[in-house]
């Protein structure tokens, strides 16, 4: 067992707020499975406890190395924000691998939480060994993909997994922001919001502001009065309001918001 000491990090919420699929609660903790990591963690006060990853490993991927505390302060000088911002002080964008990530959020659409955990657990069962994420070439069979309650996303999944390797994410992430969306875009079954998805917890994208439903009712309530707004007006706003703390933002909201 290893331990890490952590300041302005909540586990429990950056887990549970819909970044990434495959986690179960096992006894106080989480255990996660993500790319070729699978590993137990637990946090008591400021203090992480782990087993089967390294320190190294859970810094990049929680984002433990960012100045949060500067984020915050940054943010918070909007005062609807800083509702959202003071319900879940500790949460985090986290860094995940590209492809699990593109995979998740295809399997996302028209979806819900639970759903998309048994789409991926069971993706990573029929296709490797359950742990490691199975690689773009591994899924390379439609039938079992769809045979994964996949429904009619097995199809984009599977052309995806045929138009991606490792370098095709390497060549995004040294894109700027819109570049990177754009050839997201160009892949079978991923929008607007799979592509700011995948930009913002995967390619460091920090601008990347993903709406869906949850994210376009709140920013009505809140900043347009209830008005109807289209989502490309959502996106317009907050860049203009956050910039390149956007996607903070967005996730501050998204899980205020989802859990209020």
């Amino acid at each position: 067992m290893g331990e890490l000491a952590t300041t302005d990090f909540d586990l429990e919420s950056t887990v549970e707020s819909g970044q990434i699929f495959r986690w179960e609660k096992e006894g106080s903790g989480y255990r996660i499975s993500h790319a070729a990591e699978h590993f137990h963690i637990e946090q008591k006060g400021n203090t992480l406890t782990y087993k089967g990853t390294t320190q190294e490993f859970l810094t990049r991927f929680f984002g433990l190395d960012v100045d949060y505390a500067a984020i915050k302060k940054s943010l918070g000088r909007d005062r609807t924000l800083a509702t959202a911002i003071k319900a879940y002080p500790g949460i985090r964008i986290l860094r995940q691998d590209p492809w699990e990530c593109t995979v998740g959020f295809l399997c996302s659409s028209f979806s819900n939480i639970k759903k998309i955990q048994m789409n991926m657990r069971k993706l990573a069962e029929c296709f490797s060994d359950g742990k490691k994420f199975p690689l773009p070439t591994q899924l390379n069979h439609h039938g079992k993909i769809k045979a994964c309650s996949t429904g009619y996303r097995s199809k984009y999944i599977y052309e995806t997994s045929r138009n991606v390797s490792p370098l095709y994410f390497q060549h995004l992430q040294a894109q700027p922001y819109e570049k990177a969306k754009e050839a997201l875009m160009r892949l079978p079954g991923i929008g607007e919001k799979v592509a700011d998805c995948i930009c913002l917890f995967a390619l460091g994208h920090t601008e990347a502001f993903p709406v869906d439903v949850w994210i376009k009712r709140v920013m009505e309530e809140l900043y347009f009065n209830g008005k109807t707004m289209k989502e490309k007006e959502i996106r317009a706003f907050a860049a203009r309001q956050w910039g390149p703390y956007a996607g903070y933002a967005q996730q501050y909201l998204f899980h205020w918001r989802r859990l209020r």
